[in-house]
C-alpha cells in the first residue's frame, strides 16, 4: 500500500476529470489517497463524491492571483490571452519557488508519491521533489513548442529535473515533451460507472442520430459543427452534450473582450444559430453519456486543435465509429476501418462525412463496429495503467 498525494487544478468538467475520478476510485482500493486542489472549482465536488479527502489550497496567492501556465497547441490565443499567458509565467515562478512549497507544508497527510494530474501544474514538481517525494506528472495536453521555445523549455526542463516519471495520454503528447527515457504512454480508461443510467425516450426512428460531446468549446470543434448544420441532410439529428461558453455578461471585462477578442461576437452568432437549428437536440452537461453513444450512429469529434480525446475511446468501447478532423494525432487511434476524416476548418466537408456515414450499408456499418471494438481491445491489452506506473515508482 502506498500513500499518494494527488494534485489537481480543480477546474473544468470533461474527459480529464472523468479519467481522474476513475483513477482515484481505482487507487483507493489498495492505496491511501489524498487530493490537493489548487482552485476551489467545480471539479472539487465531483472528486469528493469518490469518497476521497480533498484539501483546497489555502494561500490567498492561489485564490486571488494565480493562473495556470497554459502553453498548449490545444488552445487559441488572442491579445487578452497573450497578456494573461505572459502574466502566468511570472505566477508560475512564484508558485514554483515559494508558494507551492509553503502549501505542501500545510498537508497533514503523510505521503510518499506526488501525482500531478496536468502539465499545467508542473510548477508544483520542484517543491514536491525538495520534500523528498517521488514525483509523477500526467501529460494530458499537447505541449506547444512555440516560436522561440522559451516557454516550452520552462516546462520541459522543470519536468526533466524534478519529475521521476512522466505519463502521457498519447504518443503524440509524449513526442512533444520529448522525455522518452522517463515517459510511459497510458491511454485514458473508459469509465462507465454512473454514466449509463438514462431511461430517456428521445429516439424517433425516422431520424439518423449522431452525438457530439464538446459543448461550446472552440477547440472541440464547436465552430465548425455549427457551421456544418446547414449542409446536413434533413433526417440528421445531433445530440449536443457539454457546457456553454463562459464570458463576462456585462461591465468592463465584457467591453474589453468584445473589442480585443475577434471570436467573441462570432461566438454569440454561433450560439444563436445552434439554438435555432432543428437538427440539434440540446442535452448539456450529463454524466450518463453512454445512452447517447448507444443510440447514435457515430460520435462526431470535430476538433479544431490537436489533442487526445476520451470520447473516441468511449465510442470505440461500445462499437461506435467516429467522425474526426484531420488534425495531428488523430491517426494514432482512427483509420478508415473505424472512422472517417474530414478536412479541418471545412464545415461542408464535415457535413458531407456525417451525411455519408448516415447512409452506409448495414454490412459496412457492422464491419466498422467490429473494427472499433477490436481497436479498443488492442489498446487496453497493450496499454499500461496509471496505477501500475505509480506502484512502480
Amino acid at each position: 500500500m502506498k500513500s499518494i498525494l494527488v494534485i489537481h487544478h480543480g477546474q473544468g468538467v470533461g474527459g480529464g476529470l472523468i479519467a481522474l475520478l476513475g483513477l482515484i476510485a481505482e487507487l483507493k482500493e489498495n492505496n491511501r489517497v489524498h487530493v490537493l486542489s489548487i482552485f476551489d472549482g467545480i471539479a472539487v465536488d465531483y472528486i469528493r463524491q469518490t469518497g476521497a479527502t480533498v484539501t483546497v489550497a489555502k494561500s490567498r496567492f492561489y485564490a486571488k492571483f494565480y493562473q495556470l501556465f497554459i502553453h498548449s497547441d490545444a488552445a487559441y490565443f488572442n491579445i487578452i490571452d497573450s497578456i494573461r499567458n505572459n502574466k502566468s509565467v511570472i505566477l508560475y515562478y512564484l508558485s514554483k519557488y515559494y508558494f507551492a512549497g509553503k502549501e505542501l507544508k500545510n498537508i497533514v497527510f503523510d505521503y510518499e508519491i506526488v501525482y500531478l494530474n496536468s502539465i499545467f501544474i508542473s510548477d508544483w514538481a520542484r517543491a514536491s521533489k525538495l520534500a523528498k517525494k517521488k514525483v509523477v506528472i500526467h501529460v494530458r495536453e499537447p505541449l506547444s513548442r512555440g516560436l522561440f521555445k522559451f516557454k516550452y523549455e520552462i516546462i520541459r526542463q522543470t519536468i526533466n529535473k524534478y519529475c521521476d516519471q512522466v505519463i502521457a495520454i498519447s504518443h503524440d503528447n509524449a513526442s512533444r515533451l520529448d522525455l522518452q527515457h522517463k515517459t510511459t504512454v497510458v491511454y485514458d480508461p473508459v469509465v462507465t460507472k454512473n454514466r449509463s443510467q438514462s431511461e430517456y425516450k428521445l429516439i424517433n426512428r425516422k431520424f439518423k442520430y449522431f452525438v457530439y460531446l464538446g459543448g461550446m468549446a472552440r477547440i472541440k470543434g464547436f465552430e465548425q459543427l455549427v457551421e456544418s448544420l446547414e449542409y446536413l441532410d434533413e433526417n440528421i439529428r445531433i445530440f449536443f452534450l457539454g457546457g456553454e461558453s463562459e464570458y463576462a455578461s456585462h461591465g468592463l471585462k465584457r467591453l474589453v473582450r468584445q473589442n480585443l477578442d475577434p471570436f467573441f461576437l462570432k461566438n454569440k452568432r454561433l450560439i444563436d444559430k445552434l439554438k435555432k437549428s432543428g437538427k440539434i437536440i440540446h442535452v448539456g452537461l450529463v454524466d450518463d453519456v453512454f445512452y447517447y453513444y448507444e443510440n447514435s450512429i457515430a460520435a462526431i469529434c470535430p476538433f479544431s486543435k490537436p489533442h487526445a480525446s476520451l470520447p473516441i475511446l468511449e465510442a470505440f468501447s461500445v462499437g461506435k465509429p467516429v467522425i474526426v478532423s484531420d488534425v495531428k494525432g488523430m491517426e494514432e487511434l482512427v483509420d478508415s476501418t473505424n472512422g472517417v476524416f474530414f478536412i479541418n476548418s471545412d464545415p461542408e466537408s464535415l457535413a458531407h462525412k456525417i451525411n455519408e456515414m448516415s447512409q452506409v450499408t448495414e454490412q459496412d456499418y457492422e464491419a466498422m463496429r467490429t473494427a472499433c471494438m477490436t481497436k479498443y481491445k488492442q489498446i487496453r491489452e497493450r496499454s499500461d495503467s496509471v496505477t501500475s506506473v505509480l506502484n512502480r515508482t
